[in-house]
């Protein structure tokens, strides 16, 4: 299993034949990633957009404005309102949110891929979101946001432990100086040169602005062959021509102009007029160029003489910032770099901050002593007793329930992750000071080593520099302005997200409480999101209460509205008759199949599995069989309590039985307060004797 980052290719240049290549290759991206069909969701999603751009011109004044599109460039924070405009009507809206939603993912994953700078904005007709507690586990939207946006900087991380390759793509932004020229690796003035080697003044710098090297200019090397008046092929944006003015004719620039720019040293694509030859010192172009040429791809050179020539004039720290993060390259490893990669382990591992915070470089193994499965080892203070060690152990292997793993995966996503964590800190951990040399997670506090004329590491702290890095993180990446100002952002809430999230996707509160690592399975329950896991943790009985709720709601607005004169409530009357356990069954010679598969039910007979009637897809429940199923639900718990060995094998479905009537009881689910209050008043006179039976003598 290899664990090496790699640098991902960046996006292709535009160019006259496909001035969209950019657009087409990040839908790609997508695209590759999953199988059919959902792969031609994708592709359809980049063909509707494409057709957006076409006649839009990308929101562009004028048709001439759309060549080239460069998603940097055009993918600004309202790209996806933009387009969800211009789909207004075309569509159904099922159809229409479909594909907002794949446009979203390639946009999102854009940015994670730190291809554009700004984080997209979703529109307000989609969106829709609950308020949210400091604890609780983010939703799904919430959770779409914030992965893209560590995703931008994990992929940051790994561009800078992988290192920086020169682009060349750089343009200079100032003239150049013939006052002196470089012979042979001596400097010397041009008006020398011209004298030792008997050259005029002119004719010397002429020969220099047309592109000749200074050997061929003073004589010492035979000038290249420029085969002038022959046609020679010329290539231009990957696309060959078969001479300079058929290339000249494709691009709508004179023939004489693109030979003289050739002469004097330009690019095929300078020459064209695609590439200026020189540009303005704050245009990203030169930016590039300086970087690459004067501060040998050194970021952190080139931030600190900035700062010291207070040259925000021509690139402010916030835009020089953004354009380190596209190259792939950052000036220091500080908390913007590492804290997104300390997150981003909380959410795959659920740890809690303070076990963040006491991990070590060695925390992370691949094989466990006795299980040989990956860990990590940590510590959790609060955990610890006299019979209890603070040293806990999290298997990788709890994490991967969802059907959708392939095994191992998770446990290659921490490895991974753990290496480029120790790849970054090690460029400062040397100084660091010796409490805190192997902490996993240190950064350096800039600020603090300006001020100190020493680099200043720090480990985690939440009250501290985290804490401020959190709000910064959650304004720059635009969670306050999709989620609301309102919005808590904290590495806490990752741990009940991923507890939400395993639920969901089929753990059992088992699963939950080993991976958290709670002594007690109520703590774990505590965890878990109710807004998403209501009203149950099983996924059966949340259908069952979804299927009941409905039929029950149909039945009651239907009698509702037949009743226009005094009739007196009867579920019989309703085609309904009641059972034992005081739910109404409209056919009882006809149980789900549900219901048929888990019974030895007799086709054509009546059925008498009464404890399954809640599940049953025959089933409703009326305001006059409410009292009923109260007292239903307290017999059911005191049998539960009882443990009985006759109850035993039924356990489980009494405790599902249980959380669905807990569920049927919550105001305003099926029924007004004032209903449910009455019933529990009717409840308290019932006569039980006919529930015993039910729930001893059942299935």
């Amino acid at each position: 299993m290899s664990s090496t980052p790699y640098k991902i290719s960046r996006p292709p240049e535009p160019t006259l034949r496909n001035p969209y290549a950019q657009v087409i290759w990040i839908f790609y991206q997508v695209e590759r990633e999953y199988d059919e069909p959902t792969a031609a969701n994708y592709r359809w999603a980049k063909n509707s957009f494409l057709k957006y751009l076409e006649e839009t011109y990308a929101n562009s004044k004028s048709s001439e404005d759309r060549v080239r599109f460069y998603l940097h460039e055009q993918w600004g924070a309202d790209a996806l309102v933009r387009f969800c405009d211009w789909l207004g009507m075309r569509l159904t809206s099922k159809t229409r949110y479909s594909l907002y939603k794949c446009v979203r993912r390639v946009m999102d994953f854009a940015y994670a891929l730190r291809v554009i700078d700004t984080a997209i904005y979703s529109p307000g007709v989609f969106k829709g979101t609950r308020e949210t507690n400091s604890r609780s586990a983010y939703s799904e939207d919430e959770q779409e946001v914030i992965n893209a946006a560590l995703a931008k900087w994990l992929g940051l991380a790994a561009s800078v432990v992988v290192g920086y390759t020169r682009s060349g793509k750089g343009v200079p932004y100032k003239k150049r100086n013939f006052g002196s020229i470089e012979i042979d690796g001596a400097v010397v003035e041009i008006s020398d040169a011209a004298s030792l080697y008997n050259l005029s003044h002119q004719k010397l710098t002429t020969r220099l602005q047309q592109g000749w090297t200074v050997r061929e200019t003073l004589g010492l090397d035979e000038r290249g062959n420029c085969d002038a008046g022959i046609a020679q092929p010329i290539e231009v944006e990957g696309q060959t021509y078969q001479s300079i003015a058929e290339a000249a004719k494709a691009y709508g620039v004179p023939a004489g102009t693109v030979a003289l720019r050739l002469r004097v040293g330009g690019t095929p694509e300078q020459a064209l007029g695609v590439v200026p030859t020189r540009v303005l010192q704050s245009d990203e172009r030169a930016l590039l160029w300086a970087f690459e040429n004067e501060y040998e791809c050194d970021a952190e050179a080139m931030l600190t003489h900035f700062n010291r020539r207070k040259l925000g004039v021509v690139c402010s720290q916030e835009r020089l910032r953004a354009l380190f993060s596209r190259w792939g390259v950052w000036a220091h490893v500080d908390d913007r770099l590492v804290m997104p990669l300390a997150t981003e382990l909380c959410v795959l591992t659920g740890l809690n901050v303070e076990a963040l915070k006491q991990l070590e470089v060695d925390s992370y193994q691949d094989e466990h002593g006795l299980t040989g499965e990956p860990v990590i080892a940590y510590r959790k203070p609060r955990s610890g007793s006299a019979t209890r060690s603070e040293d806990q152990s999290l298997h990788i292997g709890l994490l991967e329930v969802e059907e959708v793993f392939v095994p191992g995966e998770i446990a290659k996503r921490v490895k991974t992750l753990i290496n480029i964590i120790l790849a970054i800190t090690l460029r400062i951990r040397h100084h660091a000071p010796p409490e805190l040399s192997r902490r996993l997670f240190i950064f350096e506090d800039v600020e603090q080593s300006r001020r100190a004329g020493r680099k200043v590491i720090l480990a985690i702290d939440p009250k501290g520099k985290v804490k401020i890095w959190g709000r910064r993180f959650k304004q720059e990446e635009g969670l306050l302005t999709q989620f609301g100002k309102e919005f808590s952002f904290n590495i806490s809430r990752c741990r009940p997200t991923l507890a939400t999230n395993m639920v969901l996707a089929g753990a059992s509160l088992l699963q939950v409480q080993a991976t958290l690592g709670h002594r007690s399975i109520l703590t774990s329950a505590s965890y878990l999101d109710e807004h998403q896991l209501q009203p149950a943790f099983n996924r059966e009985v949340t259908g069952a209460m979804e299927r009941i709720v409905r039929r029950s709601n149909e039945h009651r607005n239907g009698t509702a509205q037949e009743k226009q004169v005094k009739i007196e409530s009867n579920s019989s009357q309703s085609g309904f008759s009641e059972t034992l356990s005081g739910c109404g069954c409209s056919d009882p010679y006809a149980p789900s199949e549900r219901v048929q598969a888990l019974t030895k039910y007799k086709k054509g007979s009546v059925c008498k599995f009464w404890n399954m009637c809640l599940f049953c897809d025959q089933a409703i429940v009326t305001e006059s069989s409410l009292p009923k199923i109260i007292v239903y639900r307290k017999r059911l718990s005191e049998a539960v309590a009882g443990d009985s060995p006759a109850i035993r094998p039924r356990i489980g479905l009494f405790k599902d039985v249980i959380t669905l009537i807990d569920g049927i009881l919550k105001e305003d689910v099926i029924f007004p307060k004032p209903v449910i209050e009455e019933a529990r008043d009717k409840a308290v006179a019932l006569d039980d004797v006919l529930v015993d039976q039910l729930i001893y003598q059942g299935i």
